[in-house]
C-alpha cells in the first residue's frame, strides 16, 4: 500500500530534503494561501502541534474524490482523537472549494490551490482531459512537518479510503 518517492535525490520547491542514505529526510515547508472567505490560511498555524492529514483531490466534479472526502469526514472524530488535523487541497477555485465544503458538510478546510503552489511542490500536477488537476494523494505530517506517510494514486480512482487512512494513522500512533 505504501508508495515511495520516485527520485529521492530530486526535490521540489515545497519540500526540503537531505539525502541520508538509504532514506531521505523530508520536511514540508509552510504555505500561506487564501482561505475560501478571503482570509489567509497558514498551514503551519493550522497544524499547530498536531499531526496533519493532507488530502489532494482532483476537484469538486470528481465523484471518486467526493466519496473519499465523505469517508474521511465521517471518521473525522477518530482522526481528532488521534491528534490529527485534516485539510483537503485541489486546484478548484475558492468558490468551487467553498461549495464542495458546504455541500458535503465537511468539518475540515478545503483549500483552493488554483495556482498549483502546493500541488506542484509535491509534483502532483497531472492532466485530465483538457484540465490540469492534482493526482489523488494523501500525506501525513508530524508536528515537526516530517512526512510520516504518503500515498500517491496512479490514476483517477487509485486512492485510499477514509478507513484505510485511519488505519495508517492508528499504526503511526502505535509505533510512535
Amino acid at each position: 500500500m505504501r508508495k515511495s518517492w520516485k527520485n529521492c535525490h530530486l526535490w521540489w520547491i515545497g519540500i526540503i530534503a537531505v539525502n541520508n542514505s538509504p532514506q531521505c529526510f523530508k520536511v514540508m515547508k509552510n504555505f500561506i494561501l487564501e482561505n475560501n472567505d478571503g482570509t489567509p490560511f497558514d498551514l503551519y498555524q493550522y497544524q499547530g502541534n498536531e499531526n496533519l492529514l493532507m488530502i489532494f483531490f482532483r476537484g469538486a466534479w470528481c465523484n471518486h474524490c467526493k466519496k473519499q472526502l465523505r469517508g474521511i469526514n465521517n471518521l473525522s472524530a477518530y482522526f481528532e482523537k488521534l491528534g490529527m488535523r485534516i485539510v483537503a487541497v485541489s486546484s478548484d477555485t475558492k468558490f468551487k472549494s467553498s461549495l464542495l465544503k458546504n455541500f458535503l458538510k465537511l468539518k475540515f478546510p478545503v483549500i483552493s490551490d488554483s495556482n498549483f503552489e502546493i500541488i506542484d511542490s509535491f509534483d502532483l500536477r497531472t492532466r485530465y482531459k483538457e484540465a490540469e488537476v492534482a493526482k489523488p494523494a494523501v500525506f501525513i505530517f508530524s508536528p515537526n512537518h516530517e512526512i510520516l506517510f504518503h500515498y500517491i494514486g496512479e490514476n483517477y480512482d487509485d486512492r485510499l479510503s477514509g478507513r484505510a487512512i485511519l488505519l495508517e494513522a492508528e499504526r503511526l500512533q502505535r509505533n510512535g
